[in-house]
């Protein structure tokens, strides 16, 4: 892989507490504390300018709901590169969360919006599949990251589980 292919990748460390009681989990969703590391290579540098919060997010019927065009709650990031220059952007969107003391595992189906200016509800969900964008002509390209996760068979503890985005230059 030549520089050009690739730019950088991020690793986003969710940490997912459970509670013992449904009824508990219905009145205080889990919290999620992220951690961002990153490796930079070539022009782009990841900024996280809000990390996901789930501690406020809408639980219905056991489902964790954060959508990354409107909620308040999404992670949000910048990305910082060359202005007007082309990108590709993917991920991998469900990830395993494992129970930090146990073997115990949740499935967090992570969704990503993108947008060249810093306007969460005109950002574009990102498929599957990778996709390319620019950055504008301040050499900003702004992400909100959010997702779902059902918790009503959970068992209680901590559950954690990374989350890799991948930017390349084109």
């Amino acid at each position: 892989m030549d520089i050009n292919q690739l730019a950088f990748f991020i690793s986003l460390l969710v940490i997912l507490p459970l509670w013992s009681t449904s009824a508990s989990a219905q009145s205080n969703p889990p919290d999620v504390s992220v951690n961002v590391s990153a490796e930079v290579t070539n022009t782009i540098e990841m900024i996280t300018l809000q990390s996901m919060n789930l501690s406020d997010a809408e639980e219905r019927n056991g489902i964790i709901r954060l959508n990354p065009q409107r909620s308040s709650n999404a992670g949000k990031m910048v990305a910082i590169g060359t202005p007007n220059s082309e990108v590709r952007i993917s991920f991998l969107p469900q990830r395993e969360l494992t129970r930090q003391r146990g073997t115990e595992s949740l499935l967090f189906e992570y969704k990503v919006s993108v947008n060249s200016q810093d306007e969460q509800s005109t950002s574009e969900i990102l498929n599957q599949e990778n996709r390319d964008f620019a950055f504008n002509e301040n050499g900003r390209l702004y992400l909100w990251i959010g997702g779902n996760v059902d918790i009503s068979t959970a068992t209680p503890g901590n559950y954690q589980g990374e989350f890799t985005l991948d930017i390349e230059n084109i």
